[in-house]
């Protein structure tokens, strides 16, 4: 048990440019228009217009940094002042909460002869570790060093590469100390918090650090996923922190380490806890999570470029606009093409794209749904059976 603190195909349409949101995942296909909605409502910025994200997973190597470029639009880090009346980080108090609890981790990767470092926090007495999924991509082995310096082999429960959440299995025949699971949906900006990781993969104990919470509900894209609900903070986040906890002055977790901003200084990025969590419950049963799969890119109406528009003979002005098709997935099969209009879903109406995500996300996989469209001036309907996507998203 986790231990928590409370209880298709137009060939015109290639040449225009769009977002191609397939699920959560983002791709920008051309340079204009500048910015598109994505599933979870972010604005996706051209790259050239933005600055990097880092994942800090550190490769031994000769130093090497395994790190994903992305474009995402981010804030100044809010100033490390505290307000009137706050109360400073115990550091000490906190260490003796958190850092029994916090493991080393090192991967051999898979074909060569490289190796990895990163971090992760024991959630189970039995040795169930969380960690980032990239920390543990393509691993041919993995050894867990726990705080009183032993070292074991660990095996992967689960990874889920959407969310960058993984777990591993440590076999020991003793009690672990735990990780207390807090809330992150009763952080503020400001709130004071401690990040503790194996920074550099440097010998001689974990890093720990402070800072605050500089921003929350920030989107972060990765190569591989689009992380959502993600805290920003100006607490030190280096290469070999990926996976390590992020926690409250209470030493609870509060968020998981995850990124850092590749072209500026005190911008670090952690999963909140609470979006983690009910992936973390699966993957200790060794489950990936599943979710809906409509098998559509879709972009909203107002941001199709107005040759685009006439080209298709859009005459709506709400709806999610099909950029492209999933081969061999349901809206294929029901006939769905690029141009398309999507109204309603089930009979609800489809005002944007991230509408549309959202009533595809409640429904169930496998599930048939009624799509009404407009195509070349006309309203249409579709039976679509939802297929299924790995990876709870986001």
């Amino acid at each position: 048990m986790v231990h928590n603190d409370t209880p298709p195909t137009r060939d015109t349409a290639k040449e225009t440019a769009f977002v191609s949101v397939l699920s959560d995942e983002v791709t920008i296909l051309a340079d204009e228009p500048d910015h598109h909605r994505s599933e979870s409502g972010a604005s996706v910025e051209t790259a050239e217009s933005t600055l990097g994200f880092r994942r800090f997973f550190q490769g031994a190597l000769a130093g090497a940094l395994v790190a994903a470029v992305v474009a995402a639009s981010i804030a100044i880090a809010f100033e490390r002042k505290l307000a009137p009346g706050q109360e400073r980080l115990d550091v000490q108090g906190v260490l003796e909460q958190i850092e029994p609890a916090v493991v080393r981790i090192s991967i051999e990767l898979s074909g060569t002869n490289n190796v990895g470092a990163g971090t992760g926090f024991i959630i189970t007495t039995d040795g169930a570790i969380v960690t980032n999924a990239h920390v543990v991509e393509n691993a041919q082995a993995i050894e867990v060093t726990l705080g009183d310096g032993r070292r074991l082999v660990a095996t992967l429960l689960g990874a889920d590469p959407t969310r960058d959440l993984a777990v591993l299995k440590i076999e020991v025949d003793d009690e672990l100390p735990v990780a207390t699971l807090g809330r992150s949906s009763n952080r503020e900006v400001g709130d004071p918090v401690l990040a503790i990781g194996n920074a550099l993969g440097l010998a001689g104990g974990p890093t720990v650090t402070t800072g605050i919470i500089s921003a929350l509900d920030r989107v972060v894209p990765t190569e591989t996923a689009r992380l959502t609900n993600v805290m920003q903070t100006d607490a030190a986040i280096n290469p070999g922190n990926s996976g390590g906890p992020l926690v409250d002055r209470d030493g609870r977790v509060i968020g998981i380490s995850t990124a850092i901003a590749g072209d500026a200084e005190g911008i670090g990025f952690a999963i909140a806890i609470d979006h983690a969590r009910p992936v973390i419950e699966l993957l200790v049963q060794g489950i990936v999570p599943t979710r809906p799969l409509l098998g559509v890119a879709v972009i909203d109406v107002r941001d199709l470029a107005d040759d685009a528009q006439e080209e298709f003979g859009i005459d709506v002005e709400q709806g999610a606009v099909v950029t492209s098709l999933a081969p061999g997935e349901g809206a294929e099969r029901a006939g769905l093409d690029v141009g398309d209009v999507i109204t309603s879903f089930n009979g609800q109406p489809v005002v944007s794209s991230d509408d549309l995500v959202a009533k595809v996300r409640a429904a169930a996989t496998g599930a048939t749904v009624a799509l009404g469209f407009r195509r070349d001036g006309s309203n249409q309907t579709a039976t679509v059976e939802l297929g299924e996507l790995l990876g709870a998203g986001g």
